[in-house]
């Protein structure tokens, strides 16, 4: 049987589907596309920059100026997120990458996994997946690619949250 109760303006569902959807790719990267748009909105430059600049590359806005939008970002909205993940990820827009996203488990997401763990200073870099796995051979640990470079992550690094 499932429950809901209400929370604020949401329905939070205790069902086991739920809790599996939790785990998984789609509900991943929208946690990604909510984190962004909270540190997009941030007051501080060092903490809004890198996230405004993510749409910025992603072209969302054609040709409007960096700072322009960086000004503007209150009008930021967790589409312009989702569609710049997408974009990342090589789909044309969020609506095909959602039905991908579904059939993923979330450890399925390399480039995701990386940003969640904060494993920038913790694991090393390589600058191809090759070189990775020639590393990993020999020292232990998985590879994950990442926007064109691989990082070994150690066997007994969590998953994701």
């Amino acid at each position: 049987m499932q429950t809901q109760r209400t929370l604020s303006s949401s329905v939070v569902s205790s069902s086991p589907r739920s809790a599996q959807a939790r785990g998984s790719a789609l509900a991943f990267v929208r946690r990604q596309a909510r984190e962004l748009l909270r540190e997009a909105r941030d007051e501080r430059l060092m903490v809004a920059m890198p996230a405004v600049r993510r749409v910025h590359a992603a072209g969302l806005f054609g040709t409007q100026p960096l700072s322009t939008l960086y000004r503007e970002r209150q009008r930021l909205q967790l589409k312009h997120f989702l569609r710049a993940l997408a974009l990342e990820a090589g789909h044309p827009s969020w609506e095909r990458y959602k039905p991908v996203l579904e059939t993923l488990p979330a450890q399925a997401l390399g480039d995701y996994q990386v940003e969640a763990l904060s494993v920038a200073s913790l694991h090393p870099w390589f600058s191809n997946a090759e070189q990775a796995q020639a590393y990993a051979d020999v020292h232990g640990g998985r590879v994950v690619r990442y926007r064109g470079q691989a990082v070994v992550i150690s066997d007994d690094t969590p998953p994701p949250r």
